[in-house]
């Protein structure tokens, strides 16, 4: 066997022993303590949705509890239900499952992206190998970074966006490189799939407008072109996957405008000029971002003869979806939010993945590694330290013990009387729980007041109705007549 052969081999078990690293690593931080935060007012409206008894009806609540979606989320936790039950470890449980698939789908589509190339100056690209080397990095990145790891711990539906938009860029990559039909159908069922778990799906498909607008333009519209008439199939594959929930886009964006109108995102604040940078900032750790970010810049200099297709999308994947997010939101109104950008974090490690591969020394490669997982590691330990959750469950004991006669309990902000009504399920016997009133005339004794999602105006009204306080506690404070 020669030594190229030899170090070939090893390079390869290498990249395989950090996949596998990866995908325990990952499990292990998105499934251990599942259940240990209490659920949130978001977690509550899911529950309230998929415990619904039919799925017609799941449907038909999960357009009121959760606004903007085509209820996805909401009919695979319907059926994971049934099979493992209403506990808090166990619905959490299936957003942890999808977000470990999903490390699995960034090592197959970074090693997809990797290897297409549409440049002639681009033969002397990456080898087998060091496609597959920086595609386990990129997975163990993704394994073990809190932004990853946060949103696969809680009921709600971020984890089948992010593994969607994840297979459909697969999908994509492989139609661009071999044509295959199987691809081509691959992009449109999971560029459905991606919508109808949240629309803000689409913000990831400005990327890939953009880039496959870079490779019409890359081959002058040359529709002799094997790259544009797969590019143009592309678009197509992409348009057919949005028709698919033609059927529900009038319910489904009646209700996200009816949510706005009615203040539901009001809470949204208009974002700061570098609130894009500042999103990666914060969300991989103010320890870990600047030497992503040299990693990154690293790869674009290093590696952009051999890498260039690559580093474009990612570049256009990263970046379009934030700034699209920042003119929506200087001119219509404020919708910067992190869990709505997700997907935007795996170009980004794509882009560090490049850089590691792109040091000369092995050794060096391996300390890169070991510094990247190390620094986000301790950011995830770090976040876990504090605690995060509202105590709605204490607050649902203080409130029925002193709810009285009336058997009420009045919530605020509205849309948590869903976690409300989820913790009152485990009392007998439990009052009930309905949105709180401002307005002097409600009924309840006891109301159970969040720190976030009420309007200032509406919180001293509450406070002026209810003006003892019965418990002060994390995040929500209950108040008495």
């Amino acid at each position: 066997m020669s030594q190229a052969s030899r170090s070939g081999g090893s390079t390869r078990s290498i990249s395989f022993a950090m996949l596998a690293l990866a995908l325990f690593a990952g499990a292990y931080l998105r499934f251990t303590d599942i259940g240990a935060r209490e659920m949130s007012a978001d977690e509550g409206a899911s529950w309230a949705a998929a415990s619904a008894p039919t799925i017609r009806e799941v449907l038909r609540a999960q357009n009121h509890l959760n606004p903007g979606k085509a209820g996805l989320h909401d009919l695979a936790l319907h059926m994971w239900m049934r099979a493992f039950g209403e506990r808090l470890t166990s619905m959490r449980a299936l957003s942890a499952m999808v977000g470990t698939l999903a490390i699995l789908l960034v090592f197959g589509t970074a090693r997809e992206i990797f290897g297409v190339r549409l440049q002639s100056d681009e033969s002397v690209g990456p080898s087998s190998d060091q496609r597959d080397e920086a595609a386990a990095i990129a997975a163990l990145i993704f394994a073990v970074n809190l932004i990853t790891i946060k949103y696969s711990r809680e009921v709600r539906m971020y984890p089948i966006v992010i593994a969607a938009l994840v297979a459909q860029t697969w999908c994509f990559f492989g139609a661009l490189r071999s044509g295959s039909i199987a691809a081509y159908a691959g992009v449109a069922i999971f560029t459905a799939m991606a919508l109808a778990a949240h629309l803000t799906a689409v913000l990831a498909f400005s990327g890939e407008g953009l880039w496959l607008l870079y490779v019409l333009i890359a081959n002058r519209v040359d529709l002799t072109a094997i790259a544009v008439r797969r590019a143009l199939a592309l678009a197509l594959a992409v348009g057919i996957g949005a028709l698919m929930l033609a059927p529900l886009a009038p319910a489904v964006i009646g209700s996200a405008a009816h949510a706005a109108d009615i203040g539901a995102i009001d809470w949204i604040k208009r974002p700061a000029p570098w609130a894009p940078f500042a999103l990666f900032n914060k969300a991989t750790g103010s320890f870990a971002f600047p030497v992503m970010v040299a990693l990154a810049v690293w790869a674009v200099i290093r590696g952009w003869r051999g890498w260039r297709t690559a580093i474009i999308f990612a570049l256009l994947w990263m970046w379009a979806p934030p700034l699209l997010m920042m003119i929506v939101s200087y001119a219509i109104r404020p919708a910067f939010v992190e869990r709505y950008l997700l997907s935007c974090f795996v170009p980004f490690f794509l882009l560090v993945a490049i850089g590691i591969v792109e040091i000369p020394r092995q050794s060096a490669r391996l300390g890169a590694i070991a510094l990247m997982v190390a620094l986000a590691v301790g950011h995830v330990v770090a976040w876990n330290r504090k605690p995060h959750d509202a105590q709605w469950l204490e607050a649902v004991r203080a409130a029925t013990t002193n709810s009285g006669s009336d058997g009420t309990v009045a919530v605020a902000p509205g849309y948590a009387t869903s976690v409300v009504v989820y913790y009152l399920s485990q009392s007998r016997p439990a009052p009930l729980a309905h949105p709180a009133s401002a307005d002097g005339i409600d009924p309840a004794s006891v109301a159970i007041i969040g720190d976030q999602g009420v309007a200032p105006a509406t919180a001293a009204a509450l406070d002026r109705e209810y003006p003892r306080v019965l418990a002060n506690l994390r995040g929500v404070v209950v108040r008495g007549r």
